[in-house]
């Protein structure tokens, strides 16, 4: 079997897929399981539903761009 190079910290999964072989990606978790594998991974921080963002334009208009940011405002907007 070949494994890939892994670096330091870096392991591979431990989990398995459907056909019952080795998952072969590669994880820094402390589970042992990639992103996939592991029921407690969190796709992002501090994301909430997608809304449209509350920030207005230069030229006063409200800005049309859409977020997912708990402050509700656009990375153009954000502080």
């Amino acid at each position: 079997m070949c494994i890939p190079f892994l670096g330091i910290g870096q392991i591979q999964c431990d989990g398995t897929t459907k056909d019952s072989i080795q998952c072969k990606n590669i994880t820094k978790s402390e589970s042992g399981l990639c992103y996939i594998h592991n029921p407690d991974y969190e796709n992002g921080k501090c994301v909430g539903p997608t809304v449209i963002c509350s920030g207005t334009t230069k030229k006063n208009q409200p800005c049309k761009s859409k977020t997912k940011d708990l402050s509700g405002k656009c990375h153009n907007h954000r502080d």
